[in-house]
């Protein structure tokens, strides 16, 4: 089986970090006054999520990238875990956290879209977005925790909608696939 029809058999999990990531943009955009503890907890599951989907991906991935999505994937699991142990103590450090890791999967995603030709212009345009909240981010760190709650939960709505995009896109191809790609895993993922 080729390198698309194993991705494209686990498009689903592409789907689950869309819709993780869309859930938890709106509710920080939505509740940010009332639920930034909350929002931090979230944060803290998300970024641990993201992180091991990086991970994965580092190990199962193009070599090429495999550095990269390492480092992504590291960064990600620390961000997460500094979001889960102190969620109300230190909200500043976790907006500044949340800045850095911005910024590193920015960057990463802009070393991976000027590699990549096919869809250059969204990875483009998501990892110029990360950088730009990242570093708006850290440029204002004591500025109202609420503006930068809803910064981070623009770009989680940014990268939900373009990993439903990646999701449905897998899902035809897997579909197109026929006999050549086995069938995706129904079950959770243990």
């Amino acid at each position: 089986m080729d390198d698309a029809g194993q991705i494209a058999k686990e498009w689903w999990m592409f789907a689950v970090l869309g819709v993780v990531s869309l859930v938890c943009g709106v509710l920080a955009i939505v509740y940010p006054d009332v639920t930034l503890l909350a929002v931090g907890i979230i944060f803290g599951f998300y970024l641990l999520l993201a992180g091991v989907f990086e991970l994965v991906e580092a190990i199962v991935g193009d070599p090429a990238s495999r550095a990269l999505d390492a480092i992504v994937g590291i960064v990600a699991l620390i961000a997460g875990l500094i979001c889960l142990r102190r969620p109300g103590d230190s909200l500043l450090a976790i907006v500044v956290v949340l800045g850095v890791y911005l910024i590193v999967t920015g960057i990463a995603r802009l070393v991976r879209a000027l590699a990549s030709v096919e869809h250059r212009g969204l990875a483009l345009l998501g990892a110029v977005i990360d950088l730009i909240l990242g570093i708006l981010i850290l440029s204002w760190p004591d500025e109202s925790l609420v503006t930068l709650a809803v910064f981070f939960g623009i770009s989680l709505i940014f990268r939900g909608v373009f990993a439903l995009i990646a999701a449905f896109q897998l899902r035809k191809l897997h579909k197109e696939g026929g006999s050549d790609v086995a069938p995706p895993i129904t079950a959770a993922p243990a």
